[in-house]
Parts: structure tokens; C-alpha cells; sequence
């Protein structure tokens, strides 16, 4: 008598597993809004993991498990936004026209993300130095990473196409491009206004760019 054939349908996975998996879902949404709403109320500086804790109806130790500190915890908020918004920053970008401009586009997604918080945006920044400790630290510096290797291939491409022309590196091209962004949203969020100006910021970055590109050049 033949055997039967061998079954190589994956098995679904038991019931308890996925009960497990949504109510670990539904205890890290609920983290998340706890502390987002904690971080805006109290300031980041005020609130405290154990408030955070009780807001999400969670032990201390359980939030512990998706975040390692407070700080941890606002990359935690962040973290899938911003990687949603850089996505979007480079597929929307326009490609023929001139190569500020191109960046101008892709960083203005990330602009009106900042500029629709921008107080949770300071703390955010803020914290951003030296920040390595913790698995969303090591998450943001990894989609850091991805986004300027994707500048250095921008770059590239645009060097191919005439748009630009030099010598040095595209990688190194691309780490000046994203410390000048870095540097400039910095400034336009610290500035006095509490709303900042999404025009006047976008159009400041458009000008260091441009700088950037052309390049300083001797007098004849």
C-alpha cells in the first residue's frame, strides 16, 4: 500500500500563540500611547516610566521588555514613524530638477512630521546625542544608516546624470548632506516660535543645500 504524500503545508500556529502575539500587540500600542501622551502633558523630563507603566495598565517590568529606559521609550513612539516618513520623503521626491531641490523634497516629509509635533520633536532631538543604548537606539541608528546610503546612491545617480560634479566620495557627499539637514531642523525647531514656520524652514535648508552643492570657489 502507498504511503501518502508528505504534507509540506505549513502548519498554522496554535491558538495560544496567537493570543499570545495580539495581546503582546495590545500591551506595545498601549505603551506607546501612554507614553506619547505622557511625554506631551507632564514633558518629557517629568514624566516617568512608572506613570507610563500605570497609564498603559502594564507592570513596570512588562514596559521594561519593549523599551529599556525612558529614552528607549520616546524612540519607541517614533521609531515606525519615521521610518514610514523617510519612505515616503524619497518616493515622492521629484527626480528632474535641480539636485537641491531633489533633497529639499525628500527631507520636506520629514519637515511636516516634525512641524505636526513639534515639542515631542525638541525632546526627541533633543535625546538624540550619543543615543546608543536600548534596541530602539539601535533600530534608529540602523534606519540612519539606510537613509544616507540611500542619499550616497541619490548622489550617484545624480552624478551620472550631469546634475552635479566632483571628485570626493558619494558616501561622504551624502553625510555632509544629511549633517546640514540634521543641523538645520535643529535650528528651525529651536527657534522661538512654538509653531515653527514650515515655509521659512524648508526654504533655509533649500539655501545651505544650494550652498552646499555649488560649493565655495576662489575668486578668479
Amino acid at each position: 500500500m502507498p504511503l501518502p504524500a508528505r504534507n509540506r503545508t505549513a502548519k498554522p500556529a496554535p491558538p495560544e500563540t496567537g493570543l499570545r502575539e495580539r495581546g503582546k500587540a495590545r500591551k506595545l500600542a498601549a505603551i506607546r500611547r501612554a507614553a506619547r501622551e505622557l511625554f506631551i502633558e507632564k514633558g518629557y523630563d517629568q514624566a516617568t516610566t512608572r506613570a507610563i507603566a500605570r497609564r498603559a495598565g502594564v507592570a513596570l517590568g512588562t514596559l521594561f521588555i519593549y523599551a529599556a529606559d525612558k529614552r528607549d521609550l520616546l524612540f519607541l513612539i517614533f521609531n515606525d514613524e519615521l521610518e514610514a516618513v523617510a519612505s515616503q520623503g524619497f518616493a515622492e521626491a521629484p527626480g528632474n530638477v535641480p539636485f537641491p531641490d531633489q533633497l529639499v523634497g525628500i527631507f520636506r516629509a520629514f519637515y511636516i512630521f516634525f512641524a505636526r509635533q513639534p515639542d515631542l520633536a525638541r525632546f526627541m532631538l533633543r535625546e538624540l546625542t550619543f543615543y546608543v543604548e536600548g534596541r530602539e537606539a539601535r533600530r534608529f541608528q540602523e534606519h540612519r544608516e539606510k537613509i544616507v546610503a540611500d542619499l550616497a546612491a541619490l548622489v550617484e545617480r545624480a552624478k551620472q546624470d550631469g546634475r552635479i560634479r566632483f571628485d570626493e566620495d558619494s558616501g561622504v557627499a551624502a553625510r555632509a548632506i544629511w549633517a546640514i539637514y540634521t543641523a538645520e531642523i535643529r535650528r528651525w525647531l529651536g527657534g522661538a516660535n512654538k509653531a515653527p514656520d514650515l515655509s521659512a524652514g524648508l526654504a533655509d535648508l533649500r539655501r545651505v543645500l544650494g550652498l552646499l552643492i555649488a560649493g565655495f570657489k576662489p575668486r578668479a
